[in-house]
C-alpha cells in the first residue's frame, strides 16, 4: 500500500510540472506577414520554441525581427514590419507614355498611352506584380487602307500602304472634272479625312442669248462642244458667234445689241459758211439780214438754200438785162428822147 501511494504522488508532481510548461498553439497572424513554410509544417510549438515569419506575397521586409517565441503557452508580439513591393517606372517605349494614377506599388495599375498617329499594340493596362509589371505593349505607326485608282483619273499616294499624315492626291482625265476634294489625308485613327473624289464628264448647260438664237450645236454639251448663234432682225452681234464648252463653262457668249440709226448733224463750219452766204444774199435782196435758225432740220435748211440761190439768180438776170438795156440807149443823154416825147404831145394836141 505504501508503494502505491508513493507512485501516485510522483505522477501527480510530474503532471503538475508538465502543465506548468505547456506548448503554444499554431499562431493566428493578421497583417501583411505569414508563417514561413517550415513553421507551418510543425505539429507543435513547445514552450520556448520559435516560429519564423515572412512578409506576405507582394510585400518585402522593412524592419523588425522575423520570429516569435512561445512563452508559457503565449506567443510573443510580432515585430516584423513589411511594405509593398515598388515596381518603379516601367521601361520606356518609343512613342509611348504612361498614365499613372495609383502609383507604382504592388497591385497598382498603369495605362500606356501612344502618341498621336500611333496605335497601341498589346495590353491596355499593366499591373504591378511580384515579378514586376504585367503584360507588354508597344506603339506602332498608324496606317490607312490602300486606295484604288479612281475611274477616268489617277490616284497619287506616297506609298502602297499610306501612313499617318500621308497626303493622297487625285487628278482627272482632260474630258472630266473632279467632284470632291482633290487631296485627302491619312488620319490618326487609320481613317481618311474625306472619301475619295469622283471624275465626272464635263458638261455645260444649254446656252442662251437675248434677242438671238442658236444655229448650230445640240445638247448634251460635253467638253469642247461648240454652239453657234445669230442675232434677230434689228440687232447686231457683239463678240464671237461661236462659243466652246470648257472646264469652267462656256467661253464668252455673244451679245445681241439693237441697231440704232441716228440722223447726221451738219457740221459747225458748214452752218457758218451757209449762214454767211445767206446773209449776203438777204442783204442784197432785202436790205436786211435774216438769221437762220441753228437747230433747223436738214430739209428746211436745204429749202432755204435753194430759195436764196433762185432769188440770187433772178436778181442777177434782172441786173444783166437792165445793164444791156441801158447800154443799148447810149452811154450819155443826148436829149433826143425828150424831144420825141414833146413832138408826140404836140401832134396829139393838134
Amino acid at each position: 500500500m505504501t508503494t502505491v501511494k508513493a507512485w501516485s504522488l510522483l505522477l501527480l508532481q510530474f503532471s503538475l510540472v508538465s502543465m506548468g510548461k505547456a506548448g503554444c498553439p499554431l499562431p493566428e497572424l493578421t497583417g501583411n506577414f505569414v508563417l514561413s513554410s517550415d513553421s507551418i509544417l510543425k505539429n507543435s510549438f513547445p514552450d520556448n520554441s520559435q516560429a519564423l515569419l515572412e512578409c506576405a506575397k507582394g510585400y518585402e521586409r522593412k524592419d523588425g525581427s522575423s520570429s516569435i517565441t512561445c512563452l508559457n503557452g503565449v506567443w510573443s508580439d510580432v515585430e516584423l514590419i513589411c511594405k509593398k513591393i515598388d515596381c518603379g517606372q516601367p521601361n520606356p517605349s518609343p512613342h509611348m507614355s504612361y498614365n499613372i494614377r495609383d502609383g507604382t506599388l504592388f497591385g497598382a495599375y498603369i495605362q500606356p498611352v501612344c502618341d498621336i498617329g500611333y496605335d497601341l499594340e498589346g495590353t491596355s493596362h499593366r499591373q504591378c506584380l511580384v515579378s514586376g509589371w504585367s503584360g507588354r505593349a508597344e506603339c506602332l505607326l498608324t496606317t490607312c487602307l490602300p486606295l484604288d485608282q479612281i475611274e477616268h483619273g489617277k490616284t497619287n499616294a506616297p506609298r502602297e500602304e499610306p501612313e499617318f499624315n500621308d497626303v493622297i492626291t487625285f487628278s482627272c482625265d482632260e474630258e472630266y472634272i473632279l467632284v470632291g476634294n482633290s487631296s485627302i489625308t491619312c488620319g490618326e485613327y487609320g481613317e481618311y479625312s474625306s472619301p475619295p473624289p469622283n471624275c465626272k464628264a464635263i458638261e455645260c448647260p444649254v446656252p442662251e442669248i437675248t434677242f438671238g438664237r442658236q444655229t448650230e450645236g445640240n445638247p448634251p454639251y460635253f467638253y469642247k462642244s461648240e454652239a453657234t448663234f445669230e442675232c434677230g432682225p434689228g440687232y447686231r452681234m457683239k463678240g464671237l458667234a461661236t462659243s466652246v464648252c470648257e472646264k469652267s463653262g462656256w467661253t464668252p457668249l455673244p451679245v445681241c445689241v439693237e441697231v440704232i440709226i441716228t440722223p447726221t448733224k451738219p457740221s459747225t463750219t458748214t452752218n457758218k459758211v451757209t449762214t454767211i452766204g445767206t446773209t449776203t444774199a438777204s442783204t442784197q435782196l432785202h436790205g436786211r439780214i435774216e438769221e437762220q435758225p441753228t437747230n433747223a432740220s436738214p430739209s428746211a435748211f436745204v429749202i432755204v438754200i435753194v430759195t436764196v440761190f433762185v432769188t440770187s439768180a433772178v436778181a442777177c438776170c434782172l441786173l444783166i438785162l437792165g445793164y444791156r438795156h441801158y447800154k443799148h440807149k447810149g452811154s450819155y443823154n443826148t436829149g433826143e428822147e425828150l424831144r420825141t416825147k414833146e413832138e408826140l404831145l404836140l401832134n396829139q394836141s393838134v
